[in-house]
């Protein structure tokens, strides 16, 4: 069983393009640390869950990983991401904090 799990796993990201296999990457290690962020809070693992590919693409991640040594744009990037992880009311879960000192 564990074999045939390991080869459909190879025949499904042999499909896959380069930029998918990114894709898919970046979301779940983004997923998996604002999930930690959420410290056990059901409803905001939910959303972060249910929300963050949408949200990758409305904070425009791709610009984000192509500048990544841009301070200003990784600011951009985590506030307007952190800002689209909201409740049922649209009260974002997470707030960006940059240290300044």
């Amino acid at each position: 069983m564990r074999t045939l799990a390991f080869l459909s796993l190879a025949f499904i990201l042999s499909a896959c393009s380069e930029r998918q296999l990114e894709e898919v990457a970046f979301r779940k290690i983004v997923e998996y640390d604002l999930v930690k962020l959420c410290d056990n809070e059901k409803d905001c693992i939910a959303a972060v869950k249910g929300q963050t590919r949408e949200c990758m693409e409305s904070s425009k991640w791709r610009d984000f990983l192509d500048n990544q040594d841009d301070i200003a744009e990784v600011k951009r990037f985590t506030t307007e991401f952190y800002a689209c992880i909201v409740d049922s009311e649209g009260n974002p879960y997470l707030v960006a904090n940059f240290d300044t000192g």
